[in-house]
């Protein structure tokens, strides 16, 4: 029972989320990631002279190294191209190399409606 005029005391307790100064500096790190790429280069070996091959051709010879009969025959002093034997090197030109060339972003049209 209670008398008038009496004190009681309620305990109370107070509590807070995210005002605490102290526990800011407790948070974990962000983690953050790097994308790197690296773009490999490839080099291949071109020879400059071929030794012919039993079976070997003049127009072989030129297609597996990406020039022409023609060329080749200048190139080595040639007068008949089936007058070439197995064992006998050959001048090869200098490789050609092939850039391919930029291409433009395709172009898109923008439209609103109304």
């Amino acid at each position: 029972m209670l008398l008038a005029g009496a004190c009681i005391a309620v305990p109370v307790l107070a509590a807070a989320c995210g005002d605490d100064a102290a526990t800011q500096g407790t948070l974990p790190p962000i983690a953050t990631t790097t994308t790197t790429t690296t773009i490999l280069q490839t080099t291949t070996t071109y020879p400059d002279f071929y030794t012919l091959q039993s079976g070997d051709t003049l127009g072989k010879v030129a297609k597996r190294f990406g020039t022409t009969i023609d060329e080749l025959m200048a190139l080595n002093n040639i007068t008949d191209k089936n007058k070439v034997q197995a064992g006998q090197d050959i001048k090869l030109p200098p490789q050609k190399i092939t850039v391919p060339a930029a291409t433009e972003p395709p172009t898109t049209s923008a439209t609103t409606g109304t």
